[in-house]
């Protein structure tokens, strides 16, 4: 369920005593250790249109233009630098008192969180304001979020108008996650990223190398769909590549799409938007709409559920040659209807896991049923099959398996050698590339009077034995891959992990 937080609305009289300054710089808010960086911080002047303005003000941040006013949106714990274009002239001390004022506000306000900021203020001219906000020293110390506000409410334009509360940021701050790697016998742990804000990730290719990072441009406590931001991390050169059009790794959509072959696939960009170039990427067309496209395990072809716009049901396969351009189509072998989600009906893209041996997918057997009709595609013999997991019809069927598909894990069943079961489903499990051993993390029992804490644990399948890795790991972790050569383990979490 959403929550709405009330915003304060405030008057001019409260900022009546503030007086125009004309200092170039003035720092102000709670008092604490502030770095000679942040002393001397200022900024460039932004070139921005200012004749085409329809708000009175714009609050932008800086690292990420697009997030602008008005926003509740994620950032991260380091210093935060915002720039304000206001449409007319402003009255400088009233903005500044304003945003001290409406900061100290929210403060107040019992439960909610809201800190109030140390500012750095830039006037570049009275049309344009720099800020850089600095959390207090203490937070990070005692807690990895908080939240605090930029609003101008209440302060005056230089002929005397006073602005509204409309155009408010609101800044969620969280501790970003990183991906940390550990030794598969738990001796070296190593801090592989940096990243200046929490978000969710992935690896996307098999080596584990690229990894798929998510921005939420807004945020709530609540099931709502925001727009994305994407970004494509490489852990070998530390680049951060940015994208302006939604990446995925299983497309659906028009049936002229790119497909990078280092995981991930977005629609052909219109006239106009400028992607990063890749030798890596291949332009996919195709005839007829994608209900869902995914790569083949040697990422040289793509495997696509095909049919018409708003046809749900028996939809063509197609295998793509991305070398060659060339499509292998069986038409309305994918039987059955387009699954959608359970939560929010939501039609979902058809989704190929494939081993080299097996594409393996499923559909539904009635459009408003969850009953799964599972099938796959065999590389060998050139056709679709059936397939009998040992997991119940109502439930999904995805799993993640050994190297060698002797072994599965199903989410929704458990570890199975075949149809013999061995052991409940793990949360969080990954299979160490080329062996049998299946890595986890999960609550370790505690002596009595003490608290559980989170374990990184190893299962062994061919003996059926299980033993603990990693001891004591911060309740935040989580587990997100494992190396290619099975040397290393990745798992991310905000906290730091013990040597």
């Amino acid at each position: 369920m959403s929550i709405v937080f009330a915003l304060l609305i405030m008057t001019g009289s409260d900022f009546a005593q503030a007086s125009s300054t004309d200092s170039r710089i003035a720092q102000t808010g709670p008092s604490h250790t502030t770095s000679q960086a942040t002393k001397e911080w200022k900024q460039k002047e932004l070139p921005y249109d200012y004749a085409a303005m329809k708000e009175d003000v714009v609050i932008q941040l800086n690292d990420t233009s697009q997030l602008r006013s008005p926003r509740r949106t994620v950032v991260g714990t380091a210093p935060q630098a915002y720039t304000l274009f206001f449409k007319e002239a402003v009255n400088r001390g009233t903005i500044e008192a304003a945003i001290r004022k409406n900061a100290q506000e929210e403060t107040k306000k019992e439960g909610l969180g809201y800190v109030e900021p140390m500012f750095t203020f830039h006037w570049v001219h009275d049309r344009q304001l720099q800020l850089l906000a600095t959390l207090p020293d203490t937070l990070a110390k005692d807690r990895d979020w908080t939240e605090y506000v930029l609003n101008v409410a209440g302060a005056k334009t230089a002929k005397g108008a006073i602005f509204d509360d409309k155009n408010y940021f609101k800044a969620v701050v969280f501790v970003p996650s990183q991906i940390w790697r550990v030794s598969v016998d738990g001796k070296v742990k190593e801090k592989m990223t940096d990243f200046a804000v929490r978000t969710p990730m992935e690896f996307i290719d098999p080596e584990e190398r690229y990894v798929l990072l998510e921005r939420f441009t807004e945020y709530c406590e609540c099931d709502a769909r925001f727009p994305m931001l994407y970004s494509i991390y490489d852990t070998q050169t530390r680049e951060l590549i940015t994208y302006p059009v939604e990446l995925t790794d299983n497309y659906s959509g028009a049936g002229d799409f790119m497909a990078d072959r280092r995981g991930f696939f977005f629609a052909h960009p219109p006239k106009g938007t400028e992607v990063p170039k890749s030798e890596f990427a291949t332009r996919v067309k195709v005839d007829g709409y994608v209900h869902g496209a995914s790569f083949s395990h040697d990422r040289k072809h793509v495997l696509m559920a095909v049919g018409k716009t708003e046809q749900k049901k028996d939809l063509d396969l197609v295998v793509y040659d991305l070398a060659t351009g060339k499509e292998q189509r069986l038409p309305g072998v994918i039987k059955g209807w387009v699954p959608t989600d359970e939560m929010n009906g939501h039609v979902q893209p058809v989704s190929f896991m494939d081993d080299g041996r097996y594409a393996t997918f499923e559909m539904r057997t009635e459009e408003e049923s969850f009953e799964e009709l599972r099938q796959r595609y065999d590389w060998q013999l050139g056709k679709v099959i059936s397939w009998n997991p040992p997991v119940p019809k109502e439930a999904w069927s995805g799993y993640v398996q050994s190297t060698d598909g002797a072994y599965q894990m199903y989410w929704n069943a458990g570890v199975f050698k075949g149809d013999v079961k061995l052991m409940e489903m793990k949360p969080d499990a990954v299979w160490i590339p080329g062996t049998h051993h299946l890595v986890y993390i999960d609550w370790e029992k505690a002596e009595q009077g003490a608290e559980s804490v989170s374990s990184l644990f190893l299962f062994d399948a061919d003996r059926k034995q299980q033993s603990v890795l990693v001891k004591g790991l911060p309740a935040s972790v989580s587990m997100l891959g494992a190396s290619n050569d099975g040397k290393w383990l990745y798992v991310t979490t905000p906290e730091p992990l013990a040597p």
